[in-house]
Protein backbone atom coordinates (compact mmCIF):
# COMPACT_ATOMS: atom_id res chain seq x y z
CA UNK A 1 0.00 0.00 0.00
CA UNK A 2 1.60 3.06 -1.16
CA UNK A 3 0.88 6.70 1.37
CA UNK A 4 -0.29 9.36 -0.26
CA UNK A 5 1.73 12.56 -0.28
CA UNK A 6 -0.79 14.73 1.41
CA UNK A 7 -3.69 13.38 4.29
CA UNK A 8 -5.27 16.99 3.79
CA UNK A 9 -5.53 16.74 -0.21
CA UNK A 10 -7.97 19.77 -0.28
CA UNK A 11 -5.37 21.52 1.80
CA UNK A 12 -2.87 23.66 0.30
CA UNK A 13 0.76 22.46 0.30
CA UNK A 14 4.06 24.15 0.96
CA UNK A 15 7.36 22.78 0.08
CA UNK A 16 10.14 23.34 2.79
CA UNK A 17 14.13 22.60 3.00
CA UNK A 18 13.39 19.22 4.31
CA UNK A 19 12.41 17.06 1.08
CA UNK A 20 10.21 17.26 -1.52
CA UNK A 21 6.80 15.36 0.23
CA UNK A 22 4.24 18.60 0.58
CA UNK A 23 2.80 19.37 3.93
CA UNK A 24 -0.47 21.02 4.24
CA UNK A 25 -0.06 24.59 5.36
CA UNK A 26 -1.88 26.33 8.28
CA UNK A 27 -4.73 27.68 6.33
CA UNK A 28 -5.77 24.24 5.57
CA UNK A 29 -6.96 23.61 9.43
CA UNK A 30 -9.89 25.54 10.70
CA UNK A 31 -9.60 23.80 13.91
CA UNK A 32 -6.36 25.48 14.71
CA UNK A 33 -7.38 29.20 14.42
CA UNK A 34 -10.59 28.01 17.17
CA UNK A 35 -7.77 26.67 19.16
CA UNK A 36 -5.16 29.73 19.58
CA UNK A 37 -4.93 30.87 22.58
CA UNK A 38 -4.11 34.52 20.56
CA UNK A 39 -8.12 34.70 19.33
CA UNK A 40 -9.40 33.04 23.14
CA UNK A 41 -10.90 34.64 26.16
CA UNK A 42 -9.89 33.62 29.03
CA UNK A 43 -13.32 32.35 31.53
CA UNK A 44 -14.22 33.87 34.07
CA UNK A 45 -13.24 31.87 37.51
CA UNK A 46 -13.38 34.97 39.74
CA UNK A 47 -9.40 35.45 38.80
CA UNK A 48 -9.37 38.47 36.84
CA UNK A 49 -5.35 39.17 37.14
CA UNK A 50 -6.34 41.01 40.23
CA UNK A 51 -4.43 40.04 42.35
CA UNK A 52 -1.75 39.27 39.39
CA UNK A 53 -1.58 35.85 37.97
CA UNK A 54 0.88 33.29 40.44
CA UNK A 55 4.29 32.83 39.21
CA UNK A 56 3.68 35.01 36.19
CA UNK A 57 7.02 36.27 36.66
CA UNK A 58 8.51 33.16 35.98
CA UNK A 59 10.55 32.33 39.70
CA UNK A 60 10.03 30.62 42.82
CA UNK A 61 9.25 33.69 44.95
CA UNK A 62 5.57 32.95 44.76
CA UNK A 63 4.37 32.92 48.80
CA UNK A 64 1.85 30.25 49.56
CA UNK A 65 1.81 28.56 46.05
CA UNK A 66 -0.17 25.64 47.04
CA UNK A 67 -3.10 28.06 47.96
CA UNK A 68 -3.56 29.49 44.64
CA UNK A 69 -4.12 28.62 41.48
CA UNK A 70 -3.62 26.40 39.86
CA UNK A 71 -3.37 24.24 42.65
CA UNK A 72 -5.70 24.36 46.04
CA UNK A 73 -7.68 27.96 45.27
CA UNK A 74 -11.21 28.61 45.98
CA UNK A 75 -13.27 30.21 42.90
CA UNK A 76 -15.85 33.01 43.92
CA UNK A 77 -19.65 31.81 43.00
CA UNK A 78 -21.91 34.17 40.60
CA UNK A 79 -24.55 36.06 41.24
CA UNK A 80 -27.00 32.72 41.52
CA UNK A 81 -24.56 31.44 44.17
CA UNK A 82 -23.29 28.87 41.97
CA UNK A 83 -19.35 28.76 41.41
CA UNK A 84 -18.22 30.27 38.22
CA UNK A 85 -15.74 27.44 37.93
CA UNK A 86 -17.82 24.59 36.09
CA UNK A 87 -15.60 21.15 36.15
CA UNK A 88 -15.71 19.87 32.43
CA UNK A 89 -12.36 17.58 32.28
CA UNK A 90 -10.48 15.75 35.18
CA UNK A 91 -7.24 13.83 35.06
CA UNK A 92 -5.27 12.01 37.64
CA UNK A 93 -2.13 10.19 37.92
CA UNK A 94 -1.72 6.73 37.95
CA UNK A 95 -2.14 5.83 41.87
CA UNK A 96 -4.98 8.55 42.14
CA UNK A 97 -3.71 9.91 44.84
CA UNK A 98 -3.39 13.39 42.87
CA UNK A 99 -6.90 14.74 41.06
CA UNK A 100 -7.15 17.99 38.88
CA UNK A 101 -10.22 19.72 37.45
CA UNK A 102 -10.22 21.35 34.22
CA UNK A 103 -12.74 24.41 33.31
CA UNK A 104 -13.90 24.68 29.73
CA UNK A 105 -11.77 23.48 26.45
CA UNK A 106 -8.11 23.70 25.89
CA UNK A 107 -6.57 27.01 23.98
CA UNK A 108 -4.44 25.13 22.10
CA UNK A 109 -2.82 21.28 21.69
CA UNK A 110 0.26 20.13 20.37
CA UNK A 111 3.16 17.93 19.28
CA UNK A 112 6.43 18.70 20.76
CA UNK A 113 9.82 17.45 19.33
CA UNK A 114 12.26 19.20 21.16
CA UNK A 115 15.36 17.44 23.03
CA UNK A 116 13.89 18.49 26.40
CA UNK A 117 10.08 16.96 25.99
CA UNK A 118 12.01 13.28 24.65
CA UNK A 119 14.74 13.65 27.84
CA UNK A 120 12.16 14.37 30.67
CA UNK A 121 9.44 11.84 29.04
CA UNK A 122 11.51 9.31 27.66
CA UNK A 123 9.33 9.74 24.15
CA UNK A 124 10.33 10.90 21.34
CA UNK A 125 7.78 13.79 21.55
CA UNK A 126 5.04 14.94 24.24
CA UNK A 127 1.49 15.91 23.30
CA UNK A 128 0.14 18.60 25.77
CA UNK A 129 -3.22 20.48 25.89
CA UNK A 130 -2.64 24.12 26.97
CA UNK A 131 -5.36 25.70 29.17
CA UNK A 132 -5.16 29.42 31.54
CA UNK A 133 -4.58 28.48 35.01
CA UNK A 134 -7.54 30.11 36.20
CA UNK A 135 -9.06 27.06 34.23
CA UNK A 136 -6.94 24.46 36.91
CA UNK A 137 -7.70 23.62 40.64
CA UNK A 138 -6.24 20.48 41.99
CA UNK A 139 -9.26 18.21 44.14
CA UNK A 140 -6.98 15.56 45.44
CA UNK A 141 -3.27 15.21 47.03
CA UNK A 142 -3.23 12.51 49.39
CA UNK A 143 -0.18 11.78 51.47
CA UNK A 144 1.02 15.27 49.74
CA UNK A 145 1.76 13.69 46.62
CA UNK A 146 2.27 16.64 44.72
CA UNK A 147 5.55 16.69 43.14
CA UNK A 148 7.31 19.50 41.29
CA UNK A 149 10.49 19.70 39.25
CA UNK A 150 11.91 23.02 37.89
CA UNK A 151 13.61 22.50 34.21
CA UNK A 152 15.70 25.57 35.14
CA UNK A 153 17.52 25.08 38.16
CA UNK A 154 17.56 20.94 37.77
CA UNK A 155 16.33 20.87 41.33
CA UNK A 156 13.18 19.78 42.97
CA UNK A 157 11.09 22.83 43.50
CA UNK A 158 8.52 25.03 42.70
CA UNK A 159 10.48 27.29 40.46
CA UNK A 160 8.45 28.03 37.58
CA UNK A 161 8.20 26.62 34.69
CA UNK A 162 8.27 23.58 36.45
CA UNK A 163 7.21 19.75 35.78
CA UNK A 164 4.10 18.95 38.19
CA UNK A 165 3.52 15.20 39.03
CA UNK A 166 2.68 12.84 41.50
CA UNK A 167 5.99 11.69 43.98
CA UNK A 168 4.29 8.41 44.71
CA UNK A 169 3.65 6.29 41.26
CA UNK A 170 5.97 9.29 39.25
CA UNK A 171 3.24 9.88 36.69
CA UNK A 172 4.26 13.66 34.88
CA UNK A 173 0.91 15.26 34.82
CA UNK A 174 1.32 18.77 33.37
CA UNK A 175 3.74 21.37 33.08
CA UNK A 176 2.94 24.32 35.12
CA UNK A 177 3.80 27.91 32.79
CA UNK A 178 4.38 31.36 33.85
CA UNK A 179 -0.20 31.65 32.79
CA UNK A 180 -0.81 28.42 31.07
CA UNK A 181 -0.77 24.92 31.90
CA UNK A 182 0.36 22.21 29.04
CA UNK A 183 -1.13 18.75 30.59
CA UNK A 184 -0.90 15.66 29.17
CA UNK A 185 -4.36 14.27 27.05
CA UNK A 186 -3.68 10.64 28.43
CA UNK A 187 -4.16 11.26 32.07
CA UNK A 188 -8.16 12.18 31.23
CA UNK A 189 -9.44 8.33 31.05
CA UNK A 190 -10.20 9.06 27.17
CA UNK A 191 -9.12 11.74 24.51
CA UNK A 192 -11.96 14.33 23.48
CA UNK A 193 -11.74 15.50 19.49
CA UNK A 194 -11.27 18.78 21.38
CA UNK A 195 -7.57 17.43 22.48
CA UNK A 196 -6.71 17.31 18.96
CA UNK A 197 -2.98 18.49 18.12
CA UNK A 198 -3.13 21.01 16.15
CA UNK A 199 0.42 21.17 14.29
CA UNK A 200 3.89 19.43 15.96
CA UNK A 201 6.42 21.98 17.13
CA UNK A 202 9.84 21.66 17.24
CA UNK A 203 9.72 18.72 14.56
CA UNK A 204 13.67 20.04 13.04
CA UNK A 205 14.36 17.91 16.63
CA UNK A 206 12.62 14.90 16.00
CA UNK A 207 13.84 11.52 16.22
CA UNK A 208 10.97 10.20 14.34
CA UNK A 209 8.59 11.02 11.77
CA UNK A 210 5.13 11.37 12.19
CA UNK A 211 2.63 11.30 9.27
CA UNK A 212 -1.07 12.44 10.16
CA UNK A 213 -1.18 15.62 7.86
CA UNK A 214 -1.01 18.49 10.31
CA UNK A 215 1.61 21.18 10.09
CA UNK A 216 5.15 20.49 10.89
CA UNK A 217 6.57 23.33 12.60
CA UNK A 218 11.22 23.65 12.64
CA UNK A 219 10.69 25.91 16.06
CA UNK A 220 7.41 26.74 17.57
CA UNK A 221 4.40 27.46 15.60
CA UNK A 222 4.03 30.67 13.41
CA UNK A 223 7.33 31.46 14.26
CA UNK A 224 9.30 29.41 12.02
CA UNK A 225 9.41 27.32 9.10
CA UNK A 226 6.87 24.75 7.74
CA UNK A 227 8.73 21.37 7.21
CA UNK A 228 7.81 18.42 5.29
CA UNK A 229 6.14 15.09 7.01
CA UNK A 230 8.39 12.78 5.92
CA UNK A 231 12.44 12.59 4.63
CA UNK A 232 14.95 10.01 4.02
CA UNK A 233 17.41 11.54 6.61
CA UNK A 234 19.68 9.18 8.72
CA UNK A 235 19.29 8.11 11.92
CA UNK A 236 15.29 9.60 12.04
CA UNK A 237 12.37 6.98 12.89
CA UNK A 238 10.53 4.56 11.50
CA UNK A 239 10.35 3.57 8.04
CA UNK A 240 6.20 2.90 8.52
CA UNK A 241 5.11 -0.23 6.77
CA UNK A 242 3.61 0.55 3.31
CA UNK A 243 6.38 3.24 2.86
CA UNK A 244 6.58 4.64 -0.74
CA UNK A 245 10.19 4.94 -1.60
CA UNK A 246 9.31 6.97 -5.07
CA UNK A 247 7.83 9.21 -3.28
CA UNK A 248 11.41 10.74 -1.72
CA UNK A 249 14.36 11.55 -3.74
Amino acid sequence: MSLTTNVHLESQTKTGSHSCSPCPSPEGHTHQADHSAGKKSIPNTGWCDSPPIPSCDGSDSEKDWMLKLPYNWSPVCGPDSEELFKTKYESSCWCSAVHFAFLGDPFDAKHCHCRQCQWLHSAPFQWVVIFPKTSVRILENNSDALHCFSTTTKKASHHVPCKVSCDICWVPLFDEGKRMVLAYPSHYGGVPLEFQPSCHIFYGQRIMEVYDGIPKWRGHKDDSELMQEMSNVSGVMPRYKGYDEGLHP
